[in-house]
């Protein structure tokens, strides 16, 4: 099925913007699609297992840094930042040309 998409968006003919902004709601369409299958799992257990894939739900916990309490208690939060490296990306933006 990816390779057929694939071919349909690169080999096809559309040109390289109108088939990146089609990839684009494609993947728009099937976030929403997750999103509701991702809900419909997580609300019933009993659903979890299916004909392929089972899905199992994992809870977990993250330690993070509250910048908030560290500037309450140091006052300034500068003193205790890791130096921050800087990475360069360019975004293509896809817009109507109407």
């Amino acid at each position: 099925m990816a390779q057929n998409l694939y071919s349909h968006h690169v080999n096809g003919n559309m040109h390289a913007v109108d088939a990146l902004a089609s990839v684009r709601e494609k993947i728009a369409e099937l976030k929403k699609i997750e999103a509701d299958l991702r809900d419909q799992i997580l609300s019933s257990p009993q659903d979890r297992v299916g004909d392929i894939y089972k899905a199992d739900v994992v809870l977990s916990a993250q330690n993070r840094i509250c910048q908030e309490k560290i500037v309450e208690l140091i006052g300034d939060i500068e003193k205790v930042k890791r130096p921050v490296e800087v990475t360069i990306v360019r975004v293509i933006k896809i817009g109507s040309r109407r």
